[in-house]
């Protein structure tokens, strides 16, 4: 067999990656169920804009689909799987112009045509090198970047050892939720997370993290008390919440890095605090745990997360590697012996769902508090004129009216994200401290926060750009921004002030009841 042209080679490069980015669209098509919203419904309201850079060095690359290839994470982001939020993604490298970057050609931070103040609301950094080389203005621009008024997030990975310290172990605070140097990559201390594939030849080898086979993270709960008598339940951090539960999965790997929280000593001026005194920390929200014998079956960090926005400042997640979100992990479709990684079996599907909400979380989780802001309007706009919705009466007790419009939300994103759509408006935030609520409540068993506030801020909808209002039967277009806000502020306030209706007659017939049932002799 004559030997390929160079030329030769690089078509067929071309060819094998138009073919293997169809199969991606296909497979994320086929998994989510993808619609054109603004075809399909004019009135649809435009999805928050969410701009990310995806920003490598060293072997990492964009295409190709081996190692540090990020295909198949660039091409999910941009399928508007999440009907929210709509995904901007730039790729560049700080080396190399053969990475299949939109920006090709060797990219510093501080490069014009890059203006990350301007250009981007987040920054996910896939860095191969060790040694540390950002610049002095490099480092100024990325802490500008991540303060207000942009309070940017910024997302870092790596490997064992030292791998990716090049470019994110010197970054404010994101800096030190990555552990360098983590374990090598082999002796008996170092972090595989390999389950055994389906290759008859080798127990733990290199192709066992490109079958179907997942490893299985521990997640954190985190307690919610926004539920009927403020019970406390649990519930995974929302990077972890998936549609269709808590995400329980990762890509597995035989060398993973390590994601750390820095410890109450170590908690210095780089974290702020705000004027109340309080210093938000960062928290490991998954582990992992080492399979093989050798290394001694630990647990160890795989993501750990930084909600700056309590502090006004960017939110961080850090990730154990960058084998979490390559193509060589996730498809494997170009290894010998040419195993179709998560899309080969049905188990693998489900896996890869899990996973896939895992990526599509960081980017809603990371982006700024205005494009929140944007996302809630969205999905609130959203229902008004769903079936189950649409002849809905204001008149409906609030109570029940949060709870169709939970029902409805949840059909469409995780718990999690429906609570910060119901509890996440400044509105609200601001209310809270006056009403003391989650103490005061949780003996009570019928009172819920999040439902009463769901249905006030549905009734206004209803009455304000729903079928209650006269001048519309059904829209053309969507209401404007500032009439939607509206609408969710005024929501927030009558579903507080019937909360708190409730709360007291309740209240008082506790006491009637104690009264009359219980006197002092």
């Amino acid at each position: 067999m004559p030997r390929l042209t160079l030329q030769e080679k690089a078509e067929l490069r071309t060819l094998r990656n138009t073919e293997r980015l169809e199969l991606i669209k296909s497979s994320i098509r086929g998994r989510w169920g993808l619609n054109d919203w603004e075809v399909r419904y004019p009135w649809w309201r435009d999805p928050a804009q969410v701009r990310i850079l995806m920003y490598a060095d060293g072997q990492v690359s964009f295409v190709d689909g081996t190692f540090g290839g990020l295909t198949y994470v660039k091409t999910l982001l941009e399928s508007r799987a999440y009907f929210y939020v709509d995904f901007e993604i730039t790729t560049a490298h700080r080396e190399r112009n053969n990475t299949g970057a939109t920006l090709p050609g060797p990219r510093l931070l501080t490069d014009p045509e890059l203006d990350i103040l301007n250009k981007f609301d987040q920054i996910w950094f896939f860095g191969h090198n060790s040694d540390p080389d950002l610049s002095k203005d490099e480092l100024e621009l990325l802490d500008a970047f991540m303060k207000p008024p942009k309070c940017g997030g910024v997302l870092v990975t790596g490997d064992h050892e030292n791998l990716g310290r090049g470019i994110a172990g010197q970054i404010r605070r994101a800096g030190k939720m990555r552990l360098y140097p983590a374990p090598k990559r082999d002796g008996a201390e170092h972090n595989t997370t390999l389950e055994e594939g389906p290759d008859e030849n080798a127990t733990f080898d290199e192709n066992d993290q490109s079958d179907d086979l997942p490893q299985t993270i521990i997640y954190k709960r985190f307690p919610v008390w926004s539920q009927p008598g403020f019970k406390r339940l649990y519930r995974p951090h929302p990077v972890l919440c998936g549609p269709d539960g808590p995400i329980d999965v990762l890509p597995d790997h035989q060398h993973e890095g390590e994601a750390i929280a820095p410890t109450d000593e170590q908690l210095d001026a780089d974290w702020p605090t705000r004027v109340d005194g309080h210093q938000e920390r960062p928290v490991v929200i998954a582990h992992g745990k080492t399979k093989e014998p050798g290394a001694g079956n630990r647990e160890f960090g795989v993501v750990s997360a930084y909600d700056g926005h309590n502090v006004n400042v960017g939110r961080i997640v850090a990730d154990s590697t960058w084998h979490h979100w390559f193509d060589f992990n996730l498809l494997g479709i170009d290894l010998p012996p040419h195993y179709l990684g998560f899309e080969a079996t049905p188990r693998g599907r489900a896996a890869l769902k899990k996973i896939d909400a895992y990526f599509l979380n960081c980017g809603v989780w990371l982006a700024p508090p205005e494009r929140h802001a944007e996302m809630r309007k969205a999905a609130w706009w959203s229902i008004v004129w769903t079936g189950q919705i649409v002849e809905l009466s204001p008149n409906e007790p609030i109570f029940n009216l949060g709870a169709e419009a939970i029902s409805v939300l949840k059909l469409r994103a995780s718990s999690c994200a429906v609570t910060d759509w119901v509890l996440g408006s400044t509105a609200f935030n601001n209310e809270i401290p006056k009403l003391e609520l989650q103490e005061t409540l949780k003996q009570l068993t019928n009172l819920s926060l999040e439902q009463y506030v769901a249905g006030g801020i549905l009734q206004q909808l209803i009455l304000k750009v729903g079928l209650s209002n006269p001048e519309r039967l059904f829209p053309s277009e969507p209401p404007s921004d500032e009439i939607l806000q509206s609408a969710i502020d005024a929501g927030v306030d009558e579903g507080l002030s019937a909360l708190k209706a409730q709360f007291e007659s309740e209240t008082s017939l506790v006491a009637k009841l104690v009264a009359d049932n219980f006197r002092l002799a």
